[in-house]
């Protein structure tokens, strides 16, 4: 692809971002994108060939955005616990962003859209790889005791998921931080009085 055709590439994914946010996937026009994006809603079909084919290069960004908002955010920090904690932060702030992502990833009525479970399996993968990672590290930095890593990083990953709306959409980002460290201590730290 040449520079100017994958710049109005891009034009159309970030317009429809913002129409699919707005509107939802089922409520979102072509026509509507096709304005949002300064162009003929013939020309979107040169681009992409269906609604559907857009919504997944849509969904796709705003995963590859989320992801790297979350390298970003996590890379410098070398000690296990606090860095955990930025990501879980990290992860609410830009998945909170990552409207289309969250619908396409959380809503049922997606299902029949052939892409959304492969969108699914792959958001599952990279968030357990990112956590299993942290806790790997913790346990060579004899940070943290644990026997089986995967165990535990299927229920972070789990409270986690569980909390999103919460966390994230309920409450917004005003209290996010001191719900994540009063998660995280309960998560590391149980409910148990130690004697």
């Amino acid at each position: 692809m040449n520079m100017k055709k994958d710049r109005k590439r891009e034009k159309i994914i970030t317009a429809a971002g913002r129409v699919f946010g707005q509107h939802g996937f089922k409520d979102a026009r072509m026509e509507k994108i096709a304005e949002e994006a300064d162009m003929g809603k013939s020309s979107l079909y040169y681009y992409f060939l269906s609604k559907e084919e857009l919504f997944e290069a849509v969904v796709e960004r705003e995963a590859e955005h989320l992801k790297n908002e979350i390298i970003l955010a996590t890379r410098d920090i070398t000690d296990p616990y606090k860095r955990m904690k930025k990501y879980v932060i990290a992860r609410m702030n830009a998945f909170s962003e990552s409207i289309n992502l969250y619908t396409a990833v959380k809503t049922n009525y997606l299902d029949h859209l052939p892409f959304i479970e492969k969108v699914r399996i792959k958001y599952d993968k990279e968030e357990m790889k990112m956590v299993e990672s942290i806790l790997k590290d913790g346990v060579r930095n004899n940070r943290f005791k644990l026997v089986n890593t995967e165990l535990a990083t299927v229920a972070i990953v789990t409270a986690i998921k569980g909390l999103e709306y919460n966390l994230v959409i309920r409450d917004g980002a005003a209290r996010l931080e001191q719900q994540v460290e009063q998660l995280l201590m309960f998560l590391f730290y149980g409910i148990v009085k130690r004697h």
